[in-house]
C-alpha cells in the first residue's frame, strides 16, 4: 500500500514526485491512494474569482497538466477529493453560468486523469473515507499543531493529508487509533499563498506505505525534509 497527497498540480516539487514514482517501480503496491489537491486550482479561489489578488493570473491549462501527468504516471487505484478539487465542486453550482461551466469543465479535465478508479468525496461523514485495512484513508480537515492527534480522535485509525506535515500520533482514546500525515508533494516555498505563515516551516514532503492484510494494517511514515537533496527511499 503506497499513499500520497498534496501534489497541487504547477506547483508540484519534481524531485518529490520522482522519489514517489521511484517507490511505485520498485516495490508496485497493490493499493496507491491519493489524498487529494492532486491541482492547486489557485485561480478558482474566492479572491482569484473577484479579481482581487494575484491568483486570478495563475494558469489553469498548466495546473492541468501538470497536475494530470503526475495522476496519470502514478496511476492510483483511489482518488480522494481535495478542498482545493472541492473547491470546483461547489463553483460548479455557481449562480453565475459563466463561473459554474468553467468550474465544472474544468473539473472534468482533471479528472479524467484518474481513469477508472474510485473518486472519494471531500466531506467529514462516512463516505468521504475509504476504508483498507482497518484504516480510513481521506484528504483530512484539520490542521493545526495537534492536527492528527485531533484527527486520530474524531475518526479513529486514519491517513491523511491536507495539513502538509508528515508524521503520526495517537489518539487519547480506549482503542489506540493512530493517524498518519502524509505531508505534501508540493514545492514548498513556491507555494506564495502560504509564505507569510509561520507554520509554513513546519511543512516536510513524505508518503505512507506498509502492509495491509484484511481489515489490519502495519503502516509507517516516510519523510523528507524541506530542501532535501537525496530523496533517499524508506527502504
Amino acid at each position: 500500500m503506497l499513499a500520497v497527497g498534496c501534489s497541487h498540480g504547477t506547483f508540484a516539487n519534481p524531485d518529490a514526485l520522482r522519489a514517489v514514482l521511484r517507490f511505485r517501480d520498485e516495490w508496485k503496491p497493490k493499493h496507491r491512494i491519493h489524498l487529494g489537491d492532486a491541482y492547486d486550482s489557485a485561480a478558482f479561489r474566492t479572491g482569484a474569482i473577484g479579481g482581487k489578488d494575484s491568483d486570478c493570473t495563475e494558469s489553469i491549462h498548466d495546473d492541468i497538466t501538470n497536475g494530470a501527468r503526475f495522476l496519470s504516471d502514478f496511476a492510483p487505484t483511489v482518488f480522494c477529493l481535495g478542498n482545493h478539487e472541492h473547491r470546483l465542486v461547489k463553483l460548479s453550482e455557481h449562480f453565475n453560468e459563466i463561473i459554474a461551466m468553467a468550474a465544472q469543465a474544468t473539473l472534468e479535465r482533471m479528472m479524467d486523469a484518474i481513469g477508472e478508479a474510485p473518486i472519494i468525496p471531500y466531506t467529514v461523514h462516512e463516505k468521504g473515507w475509504f476504508t483498507l485495512g482497518g484504516f480510513k484513508f481521506g484528504h483530512g480537515h484539520l490542521f493545526g499543531e495537534n492536527y492528527l492527534r485531533d484527527t486520530a480522535e474524531t475518526w479513529g485509525n486514519t491517513v491523511v493529508a491536507h495539513a502538509h506535515r508528515a508524521g503520526s500520533a495517537k489518539g487519547r482514546r480506549s482503542d489506540n487509533p493512530t493517524a498518519f500525515g502524509v505531508g505534501t508533494l508540493a514545492d514548498i516555498p513556491a507555494m506564495g499563498y502560504a509564505s507569510g505563515r509561520r507554520a509554513t516551516l513546519a511543512w516536510s514532503h513524505g508518503l505512507v506505505w506498509g502492509e495491509v492484510s484484511g481489515d489490519q494494517a502495519n503502516l509507517h511514515v516516510h519523510e523528507w525534509q524541506q530542501g532535501e537533496t537525496e530523496w533517499r527511499l524508506p527502504i
